[in-house]
């Protein structure tokens, strides 16, 4: 007995959600979008807003499979050339609905085939403290089709019949089980699991990992695939920068200075890296195991800086995390001086006692990337020229940071219709899976890359499950 039936049944409403919706919709499907927040958006409400976009087919494939295939090699040539023809077109997907977009960066590995044809892109319009601009150009379509979306909803299981098939899901909505039928199948776009702790502890290495996204991601989308018999990918690989972690605040803030007179350090007081690595990609230097101190030694690390850093401009970026509209970071960094989140000290060795370091150790590292400020050149850890800037004298500070979460990427294997794949190769009938649930990104994370996943795979989800067929025709971008 079904309580409701549609064509498409749509779980999560954030970037991918809406814009599989959209096409389904649009399609002639009716669809019906499930969330278990109060609002739609998810991580996609709360990051930059940027997309992935490719200005040349050919020299885009040769990027992708470069990023995508960068140790972690598991995923079909087909699903690249897909993502690759879908990110070709994501532009101009937006700008036939209306929008308009304009460029911000590019490719985050430079030295990779086909670097130079990456584009990363915003949506151009206003961006508020409660909604970026990317997210208000998709609730509008959504709107503006009067899709039927219902919030608040836990997604319980999924009804699976005797030939393994997925036709319908139960969930909770104001305290009623509700059993939703899917004539044409069911798009998991629920996120990932950055809030979900047994997750992260089972499937990343090093702890603690915080977030900076959206509550909801509890890996609500993994349990559902796994009871449907998918197989997984990707399950260790993230998008993390360095950030804090507030008690009183449920996500962490991205760390970034404005100035550049800081270093990180780890525990001993040594510094271990780069601090100018890809932002995305910090968990591949913080993740590091001491065999003989049985401990991760870089998780917490510590930030190291002077009052130049510490007066150019707030540490955390506002204008990404799910804090944005819960705290204003202070634009001189007193406020979070007087709150205990910064740490400060006259003296370099006062300040190593104060986080419990070897001063002489700090005093040292301090003294050798001053040295190497004075040379221009970092033999250690070959951080840019152009931003070593010496700690000058005191007072000094210092804030405890740890890996952060943008995305998951891990999740249910996809094939090249956005289908969910089971362990013998075989897909699930009924059942999609898009957005950072399921991730075609291993090792290596391109930024705008999810979102560019929202757009290209939601289009070939919501277009495949609404006709149940789709191959892209985008060879010719």
């Amino acid at each position: 007995m079904w309580d409701k039936k549609v064509d498409v049944l749509v779980i999560g409403y954030g970037g991918a959600g809406a814009v599989a919706a959209i096409t389904s919709h649009d399609e002639g499907a009716d669809v019906l979008i499930v969330e278990k927040m109060g609002v739609g958006g998810g991580n996609t409400n709360v990051s930059l807003g940027g997309f992935l976009c490719l200005t040349d087919l050919k020299e885009g494939r040769k990027y992708l499979e470069g990023v995508i295939s960068c140790v972690y090699d598991t995923v079909d040539q087909d699903v690249i050339d897909t993502f690759a023809k879908e990110c070709c077109y994501n532009r101009q997907w937006v700008e036939e609905l209306g929008g308009k977009t304009h460029s911000y960066g590019g490719a985050a590995y430079g030295d990779i085939p086909g670097a130079s044809v990456v584009e990363k892109r915003l949506i151009t319009g206003e961006n508020t403290k409660k909604t970026n601009s990317f997210w208000a150009f998709l609730k509008d379509l959504v709107e503006k089709r009067r899709i039927d979306t219902w919030f608040n909803v836990q997604t319980e299981s999924l009804v699976i019949n005797k030939q393994k098939e997925v036709i319908g899901a139960e969930v909770t909505s104001e305290g009623k089980k509700v059993r939703i039928k899917a004539e044409k199948g069911i798009i998991l776009a629920c996120g990932g699991f950055e809030y979900n702790e047994n997750m992260k502890k089972n499937y990343l290495k090093g702890y603690p990992y915080y977030s900076l996204g959206s509550p909801g991601n509890t890996g609500d989308g993994v349990g559902l695939a796994i009871s449907a018999g998918a197989d997984l990918w990707h399950m260790s690989s993230v998008s993390t920068p360095l950030g804090f972690k507030a008690s009183e605040h449920d996500a962490a803030f991205f760390i970034r200075p404005s100035a550049y007179s800081y270093i990180y350090v780890d525990q001993t007081g040594k510094r271990f890296a780069s601090e100018f690595t890809d932002i995305h990609a910090y968990n591949n230097i913080v993740d590091f195991f001491d065999v003989g101190g049985l401990v991760f030694p870089r998780i917490p690390c510590f930030m190291i800086f002077d009052e130049k850093t510490k007066s150019k401009g707030p540490l955390a970026i506002s204008a990404l995390g799910y804090n944005r509209d819960l705290y204003q970071w202070s634009k001189d960094n007193s406020m979070e001086l007087e709150k205990g989140w910064i740490v400060s000290d006259d003296t370099i060795a006062g300040l190593a006692k104060k986080l419990d370091l070897k001063s002489d150790v700090l005093q040292e590292t301090v003294k050798k990337y001053n040295t190497a400020c004075g040379l221009g050149n970092d033999i250690e850890h070959a951080r840019p020229s152009d931003k070593l800037v010496s700690l000058e004298n005191g007072p000094y500070y210092a804030m405890k940071l740890s890996p952060t979460l943008l995305n998951t990427q891990g999740g249910p294997k996809r094939d090249s219709f956005s289908r969910v794949i089971r362990p013998d190769g075989s897909y699930i009938k009924g059942l999609y899976s898009i957005g950072e649930l399921g991730s075609v990104f291993g090792l290596l994370y391109q930024g705008g890359g999810n979102l560019g996943e929202c757009m290209a795979f939601g289009r070939i989800a919501g277009k495949h499950a609404a006709l149940e067929k789709y191959i892209t025709d985008q060879a010719d971008l």
